[in-house]
C-alpha cells in the first residue's frame, strides 16, 4: 500500500530514488529510535517512582541504562581511552592508583569503625559504595580482599621508590652540566688567579652534591643498573683535590664525567621499564579485585567503556547518546513551534495584506536587524535566577522567538502568489470564509515550505543549543554535546580528545543526515524543482 503510494507520487519517487537520501533517513531513524527509547524509559522510571513499585534508575536492569541518572555514574578512572587502548605509563599509573585508593576506602571505614568501637555499615553496603556500575568488587571475604590489597601496597611502595629515583636523575644532570661549564671556563682561562680558590670550592661542592644524589640513587637502584655499577672513586678524589685547586691541576677527569653523563641518560629508560613492570604486576591483581562482569552486565559495561571516560570517570558513549535525546528534543519542539507560528503568521500576512502585512514585516525586520547569536544570548540570559535557569525552557523560548522569522518570510511570499490564483478567487466568489480559504487552500499549498523549514530549523536548533550550552547559557546539568565540549577544554590541553571527538562526531552525523534530507525535500516537493 505504502509502496504503491510512493510509486504514484512523482515527489516521493524522487525523494526515495536517491540512495544517499535513504541512507540519511536511516541514520535519522536510528537517532529517533534512541530518542523514543529514552523517553519511554524515563516515563517508565517516573511511573515506578510515583507508585513506589520499583526504582529503575538505581536497579541493575538493562532498561535503566539510558536514564539521565546513569549518565552521571562513575564507571572507571578519569580519562580512560576507548576501544581498549591503553594510556601512556604516567596516565596509567594515575588510573591504577585511583582504583586502589578507591578500594582502600573500604578498609579505612572498617578500621575507623573498629578503633572508634562503632558498628560499621554492612559489608555489602561498603562493597557497593566502592564499586563502579556493573564492575563491582570481587565477592570474597574481607580478609581475602585485604590480602590482595596488601599486595598492591607493596608493589606501589616499590613503584614509589623507582619514581623517586627517576626524579633524582634530572638533579644529577644539572650537577653534571655545572661541572662541564666549570671545565670550559677553566680551560678558557676565564677564572682569575684571585678566584681560583673560590672556583675550586664551587667545583668541589658541585661534585659533592652530585655524589650525594648518586649515593641516594644507588640505595634503591634496580639490579644491573648502569649508573649503580660505575666506579666513582676518581670523582671523589677530584672533589678532595678541588678544595686545594691550583691552575696546574686538572679539575676532574673529563672522560669519567662524560661516562657518568651517559650513564645518567641510560638510567632513565631503565627505570621507566621497571615502573612499567610494576604496572604489569598491579593490573592482574586489579582484574581479580574488580572482575569483568559476565553476561548482559559485561556487554553493557564494555559498551559504557567503548569511548572511554571523561574527567569524572563517566561513560563518554553513554553521555554522547543521551545528548542526542536532548538535541532532538530541542530540535523537535523549536522547529514545530517556530514553523507553526511563522507559517500561520506569514500566510495570514500574505493573504490579508494591509495593516496586518505591514505589522508582520515590521516585526520580522526588527528581529532580523539584531545579531542572531546576540539575540539568543540575551533571551536565554533573561531566565538567569529564575526556576527555569539551567533547564531547556530558556532555549525553547529563545529559539522560538527568533526562528519563526524564516518560515514567516517564505510563507508570506508564497501566500502573496497563491491569493491571486484562480482556485482561491473561485473560493472567494463561492462565499468561503477567509479562515477556510487560509486553512484549506493557502497553508496546505505551502506544505513543501513547511517540510523544508522544519528540517532547516531542526538543524539550527541543535547547533544553537550546543553553542549556548557551551557558553553556559543553556543546560547546566546532565548530558549535552555543549556540556561535553565545554568540559573537554582541559582534556584537549593534555592530549585527551575522546570526549570532544565523541560529541562532535554524534552531532556531525545527525546534522549531516538532516542536511542531506533537507536538500532532498526541497528537490522533491518544491514546485520549482519537481518534474
Amino acid at each position: 500500500m505504502i509502496r504503491n503510494r510512493i510509486q504514484e507520487s512523482p515527489a516521493m519517487r524522487k525523494l526515495f530514488g536517491r540512495k544517499m537520501t535513504v541512507f540519511a533517513m536511516g541514520i535519522i531513524s536510528l537517532y529517533l529510535l534512541l530518542f523514543g527509547w529514552i523517553i519511554l524509559m524515563e516515563g517508565v522510571s517516573w511511573a515506578g517512582n510515583k507508585t513506589g513499585a520499583f526504582d529503575l534508575a538505581h536497579s541493575d536492569s538493562v532498561f535503566g541504562a539510558m536514564l539521565p541518572e546513569r549518565t552521571l555514574d562513575r564507571v572507571g578512572a578519569s580519562n580512560e581511552p576507548g576501544f581498549g587502548i591503553r594510556s601512556e605509563p604516567t596516565k596509567r599509573m594515575e588510573q591504577v592508583g585511583f582504583y586502589i585508593r578507591n578500594l582502600g576506602k573500604m578498609f579505612d571505614e572498617l578500621d575507623q569503625s573498629e578503633s572508634a568501637g562503632t558498628e560499621p555499615r554492612s559489608i555489602e553496603e561498603i562493597r557497593k559504595s566502592v564499586s563502579f556500575a556493573e564492575r563491582r568488587v570481587v565477592d570474597l571475604s574481607v580478609d581475602e580482599i585485604r590480602g590482595m590489597y596488601g599486595q598492591t601496597q607493596l608493589i606501589l611502595g616499590h613503584q614509589a621508590e623507582l619514581r623517586s629515583l627517576r626524579d633524582a636523575l634530572p638533579q644529577m644532570t644539572i650537577a653534571i652540566e655545572k661541572l662541564v661549564e666549570f671545565r670550559v671556563a677553566f680551560e678558557a682561562a676565564e677564572v682569575d688567579s684571585e678566584e681560583w680558590e673560590i672556583a675550586g670550592e664551587e667545583v668541589a661542592l658541585t661534585i659533592d652534591e652530585l655524589l650525594i644524589h648518586i649515593d641516594g640513587y644507588r640505595s634503591g637502584a634496580p639490579e644491573g643498573d648502569v649508573l649503580a655499577g660505575l666506579d666513582l672513586v676518581p670523582l671523589s678524589e677530584a672533589m678532595e683535590a678541588a678544595f686545594d685547586y691550583s691552575p696546574m691541576d686538572p679539575i676532574y677527569d673529563a672522560a669519567l664525567v662524560e661516562q657518568l653523563n651517559q650513564a645518567v641518560a641510560d638510567a632513565g629508560p631503565g627505570i621507566d621499564v621497571a615502573v612499567a613492570g610494576t604496572l604489569d604486576e598491579l593490573e592482574p591483581i586489579l582484574s581479580e579485585l574488580y572482575p569483568m562482569p559476565g553476561g548482559i552486565g559485561g556487554v553493557i559495561y564494555k559498551l559504557r567503556m567503548m569511548l572511554g571516560t571523561d574527567q569524572q570517570g563517566r561513560s563518554i558513549l553513554l553521555r554522547a547518546m543521551y545528548s542526542a535525546k536532548v538535541a532532538i528534543q530541542v530540535g523537535v519542539v523549536v522547529s514545530v513551534v517556530a514553523v507553526f507560528f511563522g507559517s500561520l503568521v506569514g500566510a495570514a500576512a500574505g493573504y490579508f495584506g494591509g495593516i496586518m502585512d505591514h505589522t508582520v514585516i515590521w516585526l520580522y525586520s526588527t528581529f532580523s536587524s539584531i545579531p542572531y547569536l546576540v539575540l539568543l544570548v540575551v533571551l536565554a540570559f533573561m531566565f538567569t535566577g529564575s526556576i527555569f535557569e539551567g533547564t531547556l525552557v530558556p532555549l525553547y523560548v529563545a529559539f522560538s522567538l527568533t526562528f519563526w522569522i524564516g518560515p514567516c518570510r517564505v510563507t508570506r511570499g508564497e501566500a502573496l502568489k497563491l491569493r491571486s490564483l484562480d482556485y482561491v478567487q473561485a473560493a472567494q466568489a463561492l462565499g468561503a470564509s477567509n479562515w477556510r480559504i487560509l486553512t484549506r487552500h493557502i497553508i496546505p499549498n505551502t506544505s513543501h515550505l513547511i517540510f523544508i523549514n522544519m528540517s532547516l530549523l531542526f538543524i539550527g536548533a541543535i547547533k544553537g543549543e550546543v553553542v549556548l550550552t557551551f557558553l553556559g547559557l543553556g543546560l547546566k546539568d546532565g548530558a549535552s554535546w555543549g556540556i561535553m565540549i565545554n568540559q573537554s577544554k582541559s582534556e584537549v590541553v593534555s592530549g585527551f580528545f575522546w570526549q570532544i571527538g565523541a560529541a562532535t562526531f554524534f552531532m556531525f552525523v545527525l546534522v549531516l543526515a538532516f542536511n542531506v534530507l533537507t536538500d532532498a525535500l526541497q528537490d522533491a516537493f518544491d514546485p520549482k524543482h519537481v518534474g
